[in-house]
C-alpha cells in the first residue's frame, strides 16, 4: 500500500500543525500509512520555506503539503491545488505582555515586537505613541526575547500559541476593530499535486466548508488588490447564523496615518466574488495610492 508523505517546515509550530493533520488523517483513514517529512529551505524567510515545500510537492517528495494558510501565496502555482482547509481556529491577533497585559495598558513608549507591515501600520494607527521593533525567529524564540526584556509586549497570531498548546501566554485577544488579521490567519492549507486523486481525497476529508469559504473571500480580496502577499492589507470574513458571509478588508499606509476600511456581505457560495468586489471598492476609495506608497516603503 502506498505511504502518504506529509510535508511541512521544520519549525516547532509547523511540526505541531503537521502532527495534528496526520492524527486527523489517521482517524479518517486508519488503514493508510502516513509519515511526515520536514522540508528545509535555504533561508529562514516564510516565502522561501513555502516555495521549498511547494517544490518538494512537485518533485513528488511529499504528497500533501501543510501550511499556515496566511503564508501561502494567493496566486495559484501550476501543478498544485489547495485541496482542503481544516476547521479554522482563532484568527485574531494576541498580545503577549511582560508586565502590562492589555494593549491599552502599555505605557507611552513601550517597546512592542511586530513582524509584519500589516501589524505595524494598524498598531501605529491605534497607538502612535508606542515604539515598534522588528520581531524575528520562531514563536519560541520570540517568547524567549520577551522574557529577556528585549520587548515590553509582542503581537503574535493567537492561533500559533493555541497550536503550540500555549493558550496561557495569550494575555489579550485584540479586537478586529483595532487590528484585522492577515488573510487566512488561523487556518491551515493542505496542497496536493494536480492529478493525484488519492492524496486529494485524503486531504479533502479534513476540509471544513465554512472555513474554506471564509479564507477564499479573504485571499481573493488580497489577490485582487494586486499588492502581493506581504503588505499593509488585512481581511477577516465571518459567517453569520443565517449563512451570510460578512467580509471586512483594510489597506493602511506604512505609518498608520491613512487607513481605508470597508465591508461587504453576501452568499458564502460567492466568497471569491465578494473578495474581489471589496478590493475594487477600496481601490476606488484611495487604496491604490496607499499601495504605491507601501511598495516604495
Amino acid at each position: 500500500m502506498r505511504v502518504i508523505v506529509i510535508g511541512a517546515r521544520a519549525s516547532l509550530l509547523a511540526q505541531a500543525q503537521t502532527r495534528w493533520v496526520m492524527e486527523r488523517l489517521k482517524e479518517n483513514w486508519p488503514e493508510t500509512e502516513f509519515k511526515i517529512r520536514m522540508v528545509q529551505s535555504k533561508n529562514a524567510s516564510e516565502a522561501a520555506a513555502t516555495e521549498a515545500l511547494r517544490q518538494a510537492l512537485l518533485r513528488r517528495e511529499v504528497d500533501i503539503a501543510v501550511y499556515s494558510l496566511k503564508h501561502l501565496p494567493t496566486q495559484e502555482l501550476p501543478g498544485v491545488r489547495l485541496a482542503a482547509v481544516p476547521k479554522r481556529v482563532e484568527p485574531r491577533e494576541a498580545l503577549v505582555g511582560r508586565s502590562a497585559k492589555r494593549l491599552e495598558d502599555l505605557p507611552e513608549g513601550a517597546v512592542v515586537g511586530v513582524n509584519s507591515l500589516r501589524r505595524r501600520a494598524q498598531l501605529l494607527a491605534y497607538r502612535p505613541d508606542l515604539t515598534l521593533r522588528d520581531l524575528e525567529g520562531d514563536v519560541d524564540e520570540r517568547l524567549t526575547a520577551l522574557g529577556a526584556g528585549e520587548y515590553d509586549a509582542l503581537i503574535i497570531g493567537a492561533a500559533s500559541l493555541l497550536r503550540l498548546e500555549l493558550p496561557n501566554r495569550i494575555d489579550q485577544l485584540i479586537d478586529p476593530e483595532v487590528m484585522l488579521p492577515a488573510a487566512g490567519q488561523g487556518a491551515l492549507g493542505l496542497e496536493v499535486r494536480q492529478g493525484d486523486d488519492w492524496a486529494e481525497e485524503l486531504a479533502y476529508s479534513l476540509n471544513h466548508r465554512p472555513s474554506f469559504a471564509r479564507v477564499t473571500a479573504e485571499r481573493a480580496f488580497v489577490r485582487a488588490l494586486g499588492a502581493g502577499d506581504h503588505c499593509a492589507a488585512a481581511a477577516l470574513a465571518m459567517l453569520e447564523d443565517d449563512g451570510v458571509l460578512v467580509l471586512e478588508g483594510l489597506v493602511a499606509s506604512p505609518d498608520g496615518r491613512e487607513l481605508i476600511r470597508a465591508e461587504i456581505e453576501g452568499e458564502a457560495e460567492e466568497a471569491a466574488e465578494l473578495g474581489e468586489e471589496l478590493a475594487h471598492d477600496l481601490l476606488a476609495e484611495g487604496a491604490r495610492e496607499l499601495l504605491e506608497a507601501i511598495r516604495a516603503h
